[in-house]
């Protein structure tokens, strides 16, 4: 019996494993706005899925409204921070 994972449990693992970094990363630089965790797992989420996702129709039109939903929020995130930097 061989282990053989598929592309997407791949991609999963390795989001999971990235997320579990960036957690420690940012909680040991006492770092306690969500909106941060929020944004490095976005980043992390575009990066996993160029990097490691199958590109099969369905999953290809998944991927791009989850990325569009992900891409507003941190849109909303990034402006946020601005109109405070400009303030």
């Amino acid at each position: 019996m061989s282990l053989r994972l598929e592309r997407i449990e791949i991609s999963l693992l390795a989001y999971a494993v990235i997320i579990l970094c960036t957690v420690a990363a940012l909680s040991s630089l006492m770092v306690s706005g969500i909106d941060v965790y929020v944004a490095a797992f976005i980043i992390e989420y575009f990066i996993v899925i160029l990097a490691t996702a199958p590109h099969y129709p369905a999953e290809t039109r998944r991927e791009r409204i989850i990325g569009a939903m992900l891409f507003v929020i941190f849109s909303e995130i990034l402006i946020r921070y601005l109109i405070e930097l400009l303030k």
